[in-house]
């Protein structure tokens, strides 16, 4: 992978434990909504919804397939607009920003694990992890000692060299969270990260997202439809039919009751 030229590192505020006030960080979205059209079908995926989620800490969003869930994943990151109401992550307001700082604040201000892992196949899991700040004009020579840490912190440093066919699932996963990593993101979004992953390795990789919310001081939010996944975060959101149906302290529950309660048929 070529070099670009360097650039001051971004430095990045610490995260506050206490609920944030508007813009000052976490996730704050009022009255969001977003509809499609498919073929001469107006889908709304979401109904004016308002959420809040707090700067820290691991929190899940449940829902079965159609809830809006995905979608609402979508619009946080900036992968997508609403078609109205307020969306705050970060400090920024995601529905105001332009394609250029939509690009910005997806670099340099979150990260994203996807449930493919999305890494380029052509190159080795260190330079998949360093690509982001590569591509935010820093140098690699400069990122590689901050890239290698994360691989090793996330288990996979003797692996650095190898290219994502040589890897596991498992293995892969983790290159895709220390790359997410990179820049020292606020928040990471995690779209059904373990949907590829044996049992085995999803609850390694669920104690793995609990434990870098926590020790890191940032917020991981998880979209899931596993009720054990949603076990070990500190709350779960349920979406149905793209609105708000349940909100709840969820770590430690028993997945059964869990699952009850998203349904809408528990407690």
């Amino acid at each position: 992978m070529a070099a670009i030229l360097s650039t001051k590192p971004h430095q990045f505020p610490a995260a506050s434990a206490s609920p944030p006030p508007a813009g000052a960080g976490g996730i704050r979205i009022r009255g969001v909504t977003k509809s499609f059209t498919t073929g001469s079908r107006r889908v709304e995926a979401l109904r004016g919804i308002d959420l809040h989620f707090p700067a820290t800490g691991f929190h899940a969003v449940m829902g079965p397939s159609g809830s809006g869930k995905s979608t609402l994943l979508h619009l946080l990151a900036g992968l997508d607009r609403a078609d109205a109401g307020t969306i705050e992550v970060a400090g920024h307001r995601v529905d105001r920003l332009d394609d250029g700082g939509l690009t910005l604040f997806r670099r340099r201000s979150i990260g994203v694990v996807f449930q493919q892992f999305n890494l380029l196949p052509t190159l080795t899991a260190i330079d998949n992890v360093l690509l982001p700040g590569v591509l935010d004009g820093q140098h690699r020579d400069q990122l590689r000692p901050r890239g290698m840490a994360l691989l090793e912190e996330l288990g996979v440093g003797n692996r650095s060299d190898h290219r994502p066919d040589a890897l596991s699932g498992g293995e892969q996963q983790r290159v895709a969270i220390a790359r997410a990593l990179l820049l020292q993101p606020s928040i990471v979004f995690a779209d059904e990260p373990t949907g590829n992953l044996d049992t085995r390795s999803a609850r390694r990789l669920w104690t793995l997202l609990d434990s870098t919310a926590r020790d890191r001081g940032l917020l991981v939010l998880m979209v899931t439809h596993e009720p054990e996944a949603a076990t070990h975060c500190e709350t779960t959101t349920v979406l149905r039919d793209g609105l708000v149906a349940d909100s709840f302290p969820s770590h430690g529950l028993d997945p059964g009751k869990l699952a009850l309660r998203a349904a809408g048929t528990g407690e």
